[in-house]
């Protein structure tokens, strides 16, 4: 039997090498890129994949003008009132109303400091022409300032002014009854009525029923600027207040006197303090009509005769002078 011919080490390294050469070249060969472009690089990490958003619809909204109900708006400088007037996110659907206070009131309320710090409410009727003459009204004991509404709008549509107080004691003002101080608290509000803008100097005057009555004589009396005074049911003496030596001090102002037959002291008080009066005076006497502002129900023509009495004397602007 021939035997093989036996290779040497050096021929059999020489084989492995060529082998491994080979495999170099067909991996080099698999990691081409097509079209002998360059080899990749190292693969990114996949990204997530997020689900697709809602769409919304492509088309343009609606033009302002008449496709909306609106015709001639969304021109250039036009505005669209509907959509303006909306709110915006935050704001008040409506907004609040602006208050705008009237130039001037013809009715409202005043308050008057009296000399020991009790607050008097009054109500004030403005004129509507000035200056103008104005006229303190003071109630009765037991009544309020209300008392005076009709008299009042009745002066103010004939062009005074008018300063209706409710005494102490008496009505909103409250506190206790105390005349003494009452007699202080009328000089004040007249001397105060005197001072207020649109008032007519020395146009003053009072108008007073029962106390109020002997209480605004005295007052009057003792303000120069008080130019007539009119005394519903007037006594020589009321709780203190009496009224002759004021009848001595009005001097030669006028006065006039209403009261009624069978009221307790009335007339003849009244007439004792007409014949007082040293200037231009008058007394009315009416038949069972009451006491003080009653006379105004029972006499509905009284508040014209009382008007028409101080316009021939205080007029105000715009009617004659006497």
């Amino acid at each position: 039997m021939n035997a093989q011919p036996r290779r040497s080490p050096r021929a059999a390294v020489s084989g492995l090498l060529v082998l491994a050469a080979l495999l170099i070249a067909t991996l080099f060969a698999a990691c081409g890129t097509e079209s002998g472009g360059a080899p990749t690089g190292t693969p990114q990490p996949a990204l997530p994949i997020l689900a697709a958003s809602p769409t919304t619809d492509p088309r343009p909204p609606i033009a302002e003008g008449a496709a909306i109900h609106d015709p001639g708006y969304g021109e250039a400088g036009v505005s669209n009132p509907t959509q303006a007037s909306l709110a915006a996110e935050g704001q008040l659907a409506q907004d609040p109303p602006t208050i705008t206070p009237r130039p001037t009131q013809a009715e409202l309320p005043m308050m008057i400091s009296a000399a020991d710090g009790l607050v008097l409410q009054a109500t004030y009727y403005s004129a509507s022409s000035r200056p103008a003459p104005a006229a303190l009204l003071l109630h009765q004991r037991g009544r309020d300032r209300t008392t005076w509404d009709a008299l009042a709008l009745r002066l103010q549509a004939a062009g005074y002014a008018v300063l209706a107080v409710d005494q102490r004691g008496h009505g909103a003002t409250g506190g206790a009854e105390d005349w003494a101080l009452a007699q202080q608290d009328a000089h004040d509000a007249l001397a105060m009525l005197s001072e207020l803008p649109g008032i007519a100097p020395g146009q003053i005057i009072v108008i007073g029923a029962s106390i109020g009555a002997n209480l605004g004589l005295n007052a009057c009396a003792g303000l120069p600027g008080c130019a007539a005074a009119v005394l519903l049911s007037p006594g020589l003496d009321y709780r203190g207040i009496t009224t002759a030596g004021a009848m001595a001090q009005l001097g030669a102002r006028p006065l006039l006197i209403v009261a009624s037959e069978g009221d307790g002291n009335n007339p003849a008080d009244s007439i004792t303090l007409d014949s007082m009066a040293a200037g231009d005076h008058q007394v009315i006497i009416l038949p069972d009509a009451g006491h003080g502002t009653a006379m105004l129900l029972k006499a509905p023509d009284l508040a014209e005769r009382i008007v028409a009495w101080l316009v021939a004397r205080v007029p105000p602007p715009g009617q004659p002078l006497p």
